[in-house]
C-alpha cells in the first residue's frame, strides 16, 4: 500500500501544479502547447478543462489514499486515463506525420511512465491482498442452543404436547394475534 500511496500522491502533486499553471499563467501555458489564446473565452476554456479537471482528478487521488478499496479504484483510474492520453499522443503523431516528435515524445515518456507506475502499485496491492486474505478469515466459533448432541430423527417421533395448565410454557406465535 505504500508504494500505491506514493504514486497517488507524486501523481496529484503533479496534477496540482500543471493545474495551478493552466490556471495562474493559462498564455504562457498555451504557448508551451503551441496555442495562441485570442478570446476571453478561449483563456476561460484552457482554465476550466486543463486547470480544473486536473485540479478535481489530483483530489480524487488524494481522496483514494485513505483505503485501499479506494486506492485501487484511482490507480484504475490513472491507468486508463493516461494510457488514453498516451493514445491521443500516438494518434495525433501519426495524423500530423510526426512534425512534433520532440514535444509529444516528452508527453509519451511521461504517461507511459506514469501508467506504467499505477500498474505495478495496482498489481502489487492485488498480489499483498492474496497472500493476506488466508490469513485474515477467521471462523467464529458456533454456538449451538442446546449443548447435547443432536438425535436423530425417528419415524413416529412427535413433539410434546404443552399442557394447558402450565404458564410457563412458550405458546408459538401466530400472526395476527396480540403481544401479551
Amino acid at each position: 500500500m505504500r508504494f500505491a500511496r506514493f504514486v497517488l500522491v507524486v501523481q496529484a502533486v503533479i496534477m496540482i501544479a500543471f493545474s495551478l499553471a493552466y490556471w495562474l499563467r493559462p498564455y504562457e501555458m498555451a504557448n508551451l502547447n503551441g496555442m495562441l489564446l485570442m478570446e476571453t473565452a478561449s483563456v476561460s476554456h484552457m482554465r476550466v478543462y486543463y486547470g480544473g479537471l486536473q485540479l478535481g482528478m489530483a483530489l480524487f487521488l488524494l481522496w483514494a489514499i485513505r483505503e485501499p478499496e479506494r486506492a485501487r479504484a484511482a490507480l484504475v483510474m490513472l491507468v486508463i486515463t493516461m494510457l488514453a492520453l498516451a493514445a491521443g499522443r500516438l494518434g495525433s503523431l501519426w495524423l500530423d506525420g510526426g512534425q512534433l516528435i520532440g514535444f509529444d515524445l516528452a508527453s509519451l515518456v511521461y504517461r507511459f511512465c506514469a501508467a506504467l507506475l499505477a500498474a505495478g502499485a495496482l498489481l502489487a496491492m492485488r498480489e499483498r491482498a492474496a497472500a493476506e486474505a488466508p490469513a485474515a478469515r477467521v471462523e467464529p466459533p458456533t454456538r449451538r442452543l442446546v449443548d447435547e448432541p443432536p438425535q436423530p430423527f425417528r419415524l413416529g417421533d412427535v413433539r410434546p404436547e404443552p399442557s394447558e395448565s402450565s404458564e410457563s410454557v412458550a405458546q408459538p406465535f401466530r400472526r395476527g394475534d396480540p403481544a401479551p
